[in-house]
């Protein structure tokens, strides 16, 4: 495989990111070198098992997944707003692939966007922890993606089945960081910076 975008989103929201990636070679002879290449890949999805290894579920996850394309790039956000994470694929000569996420699942979900104010105003660069059940998630908020590609920034985080959020925490670029409580699961937030609880770094809670 010749790899143009890899990124992790949480197909099924529990809380451990499974991982995309779309391929597709650069030559369009090398169909016709016979040397075990083909100028359109399939795309490869991985499930994160939540133990640290990944089992490999493209078969398993529809045309969108296993249909041969030259792709270059690929952005993934919650369209809808549903809290499903999708995928939108740039492919040469072709229409670009809209890979809806039709997962049926019970598991929680909270989506944060970030307004900076004294940071930038998208807030990239932001160090965001959610405290839900007996985990600590994090991640942050990022510009860019893949090859020529931009995903959306407000940041996702899968729950499982925890109905309910202890804090997020939000180190912002400037060094503020900032705790938010009473936040409801199944919803996107917006956080504005200076509008939460001011919080001391905790290196205990840090090292989670």
């Amino acid at each position: 495989y010749l790899g143009w975008g890899t990124m992790f989103l949480d197909v099924d929201n529990d809380g451990w990111p499974d991982l995309l990636l779309v391929n597709g070679h650069v030559y369009p002879e090398v169909d016709s070198q016979h040397l075990g290449s083909s100028y359109k890949e399939p795309r490869i999805l991985f499930h994160n098992n939540g133990d640290g290894t990944y089992s490999d579920i493209s078969a398993l996850a529809g045309s969108g997944i296993t249909t041969a394309a030259s792709s270059r790039g690929m952005a993934v956000g919650d369209l809808w707003n549903d809290g499903r994470m999708s995928a939108v694929i740039n492919n040469m000569n072709a229409a670009p692939s809209l890979l809806a996420n039709q997962v049926k699942s019970t598991n929680h979900w909270i989506a944060i966007h970030t307004v900076g104010t004294k940071s930038n105003r998208d807030g990239i660069g932001a160090r965001i922890r959610v405290k839900a059940g007996s985990r600590i998630l994090v991640d942050e908020v990022r510009s860019g993606s893949s090859y020529i590609s931009n995903s959306d920034m407000r940041v996702h985080f899968g729950l499982g089945k925890a109905d309910k959020i202890e804090w997020v925490e939000i180190r912002w670029p400037t060094g503020l960081i900032e705790q938010f409580n009473n936040l409801g699961v199944d919803q996107v937030h917006t956080l504005r910076e200076g509008s939460g609880n001011p919080a001391e770094p905790d290196t205990k809670r840090s090292q989670q």
